[in-house]
């Protein structure tokens, strides 16, 4: 007798009509997501490092009133919000940054004025979140010559 003897085809030989396309597509959908989320990101690191809010963290990370309040290390304790505006040459900026240290938390408000050259700090304060007092940081900056 003459048996036919078929022989399986593996896997891939059966699927890749469907796997081709679709692989392709998705491999083009991941990295579309992994432009925009990159994009997305530079974007706001763009915005922090406008506003000043980064500078002003690092001078009130070296505050001798605000680490006596909330200990030190002195961390950012979240994303905070920042606002940049450029209108005719001069730029406004606003941040608020919430910071913690090991005994507590505070939020650290700028607001600054000005170009990159000539930056003036309006508003340069830690509110403690506990006590509700006010550190104000424009003093030590006009003590310093910082300002």
């Amino acid at each position: 007798m003459n048996e036919l003897v078929t022989e399986e085809r593996s896997w891939w030989s059966r699927n890749w009509k469907w796997v081709v396309p679709v692989g392709g597509c998705f491999t083009f959908i991941i990295i579309g997501v992994l432009a925009l989320g990159g994009a997305i990101f530079g974007f706001v690191k763009s915005v922090q490092n406008d506003s000043g809010g980064n500078d002003a963290l690092e001078i009130a990370k070296s505050n001798p009133q605000v680490i006596e309040v909330l200990g030190e290390p002195i961390t950012k304790d979240g994303m905070g919000s920042y606002s940049v505006n450029y209108k005719n040459g001069h730029k406004t900026s606003e941040a608020t940054i919430p910071i913690e240290g090991p005994n507590g938390t505070a939020t650290l408000h700028v607001k600054t004025s000005g170009s990159d050259d000539a930056l003036i700090y309006e508003i340069f304060e830690v509110q403690v979140d506990k006590t509700g007092e006010l550190i104000n940081l424009n003093q030590n900056q006009l003590d310093q010559g910082d300002y």
